[in-house]
């Protein structure tokens, strides 16, 4: 439960972290940014944290990860349906350590 714990709050605060660092960004002015497939956001002051809008299994997702290494580093996926987070064994290949989807209190954690 505890480890289950731990990956949701990573999970969040990743996923939160660009919303969060644009929104104290644009504090005096919010705006909404809509992106299309191929945009790239970078966190600013995050040491690279970025996200990349992709094509994943025919969903608009956002693929959020850290630059440079990436062995070793969590990322995540999120989409309209679900929420994947990965922890990347090597620069080409995921495991899923943690998949929701929304509106359903049943994650699935991957060991």
């Amino acid at each position: 439960m505890k480890r289950l714990l731990a990956v949701a709050s990573v999970a969040a605060a990743v996923a939160g972290a660009p919303a969060y660092t644009l929104a104290a960004r644009l504090a005096s002015s919010p705006q909404v940014l809509t992106l299309k497939v191929g945009d790239v956001v970078r966190v600013a002051g995050s040491g690279d944290i970025g996200c990349r809008v992709i094509r994943r299994s025919g969903l608009r997702t956002l693929d959020c990860r850290r630059a440079g290494a990436l062995t070793g580093t969590y990322g995540t996926l999120l989409n309209k349906d679900q929420l994947v987070v990965v922890r990347f064994l090597n620069p080409h290949t995921a495991k899923i350590v943690l998949e929701a989807e929304h509106g359903r209190h049943n994650p699935h954690l991957c060991s």
